[in-house]
């Protein structure tokens, strides 16, 4: 029986990071327990990553404008009117593919898909990436703000299940909608498909730090260059490797010009090599879901560096699988950096003891089969 699955994460075709790489991970799972993932996105690079994996995707439409504060209230009928055409669209998407679970991960779609995929009598699934607490719910407790998700949380009422990626995002979002209860909430953490042997033998290059992810300034970009070029002066060997594109690349581009040892890759799809050629990972993010790039560090068996907020915690205990500083903290992180190069022995114990809690707790592989695949099969007869 062909198991065709929708996996809807639909954003800005110059985007790409996190939440767009679960696509494919979660699609390679799919596709190894004998289901058809079909991946939904209007982002290039995504598509690129669909191609190169051999997994299904559709060319989604996508409307450029996503900001309906302020006087855009307005405009909300636009809005309406929008919606009316995704749902029709989807409706003949599924018509055409007949999936058994729309697996939603993006905002519009949260509506005008749901109510395809619930009309047409499929199971609906969400999976947030830490978007309701950042962007898609923010002020819906407040009577005339955010009037979009509002109509969100009017379709979180139909949906089958809503995954949550940690305790804190299932925390933050009952919070924010009291008095409203969801009973289909259901935390299930991010995880990666285990690939360290293939690059356990690879050699890093040596007093390398590198970060992973998009190039703007909640990723603390700032800080973590202020905070190398303290290093710089006590370790002339230290080098810097900033992967990843964004809205801020060039300001921070600018900012290093001078600066020898910080090198800007730009996207590099290749999280592996990316990886196994550097030392240490540094995540100095103002907020987290749950990153897949420290994730992939953790896989990696590196040593890592990441500022104390909830996502990161759920995989840094700090002094045991890394180090954890405080948010925008130039200071604390240069001496968390130094403290990495200068005491070796206890950082390889660090990344000893990260591997095996990525082992225990992050193969994504055991996760789709303990958690994942009941909510994709319960009900089937």
């Amino acid at each position: 029986m062909k198991r065709v699955v929708f996996l809807i994460r639909n954003i800005a075709p110059e985007s790409f990071g996190g939440g767009e790489m679960y696509q494919i991970q979660l699609a390679r799972v799919l596709k190894k327990n004998n289901y058809t993932p079909i991946i939904f996105t209007a982002s290039e690079k995504l598509i690129e990553e669909a191609k190169k994996n051999e997994i299904e995707y559709v060319r989604s439409p996508y409307l450029k404008q996503q900001n309906w504060s302020s006087w855009r209230n307005i405009l909300l009928p636009v809005y309406g009117a929008w919606q009316v055409k995704l749902q029709n669209w989807y409706k003949k998407q599924i018509k055409k593919y007949d999936p058994i679970v729309l697996n939603i991960q993006s905002r519009d779609e949260l509506i005008g898909a749901s109510l395809a995929g619930l009309k047409c009598g499929r199971k609906v699934i969400w999976t947030d990436h830490a978007d309701f607490r950042t962007w898609s719910l923010v002020n819906v407790d407040k009577k005339l703000k955010n009037q979009i998700g509002k109509w969100i949380l009017r379709c979180a009422r139909k949906v089958n299940k809503i995954i949550l990626i940690n305790e804190h995002e299932r925390e933050s979002l009952e919070k924010r909608i009291q008095p409203l209860k969801l009973n289909n909430l259901v935390v299930i953490r991010n995880g990666l498909i285990d690939e360290y042997e293939e690059c356990e033998k690879n050699k890093a290059e040596e007093d390398s730090f590198y970060f992973v992810g998009r190039v703007v300034e909640d990723k603390g970009i700032r800080e973590l260059i202020k905070a190398f070029l303290k290093v710089k002066e006590k370790n002339n060997r230290a080098v810097l490797n900033i992967y990843g594109e964004g809205e801020d690349l060039a300001k921070y581009q600018e900012m290093a010009k001078n600066e020898k040892g910080i090198v800007f890759h730009g996207y590099v799809n290749e999280p592996l090599r990316i990886a196994s050629s550097n030392e240490i990972f540094v995540l100095p993010s103002y907020h987290e879901g749950l990153s897949l790039a420290l994730l992939n560090a953790a896989m990696m068996k590196k040593r890592i560096i990441a500022t104390d907020i909830e996502g990161n915690r759920e995989v840094v205990k700090d002094g045991v699988t890394g180090l954890l500083v405080p948010v925008k903290d130039i200071d604390k992180l240069a001496m968390a950096m130094e403290k990495m190069l200068r005491d070796k022995g206890r950082a390889e114990k660090m990344a000893e003891e990260v591997r095996k809690e990525f082992e225990r707790e992050f193969n994504f592989e055991k996760i789709f089969e303990e958690k994942m695949a009941p909510l994709y099969t319960e009900d089937e007869a």
